[in-house]
């Protein structure tokens, strides 16, 4: 098992070594998550938290429905009758 020792800063930060990030592939925005275990013992754990799809990747799913038709031809199609509600 490697050990390091790190520093608790004022602000309460630490670093993570260098060669435990390499390992464990860490990068930033990394979520980590902290917990006790007993007296005086830290656990720190990788989470994978799944990334929230964004607006836009709504938009490209919208377009396959452009495919069939353009926007003049759907409306055109939604306008039908309306000339004879009047």
């Amino acid at each position: 098992m490697k050990t390091h020792v790190c520093t608790l800063t004022e602000r309460g930060q630490i670093s993570i070594p260098a060669d435990f990030r390499a390992e464990l592939g860490l990068k930033p925005g990394d979520k980590l998550l902290w917990s006790t275990s007993g007296d005086k013992t830290l656990l720190i754990t990788t989470v994978e938290v799944p990334k929230r799809k964004s607006f836009k990747s709504a938009i490209g799913y919208a377009k396959t429905f452009r495919k069939t038709m353009s926007t003049a031809e759907w409306m055109k199609i939604l306008r039908e009758g309306e000339e004879d509600d009047e």
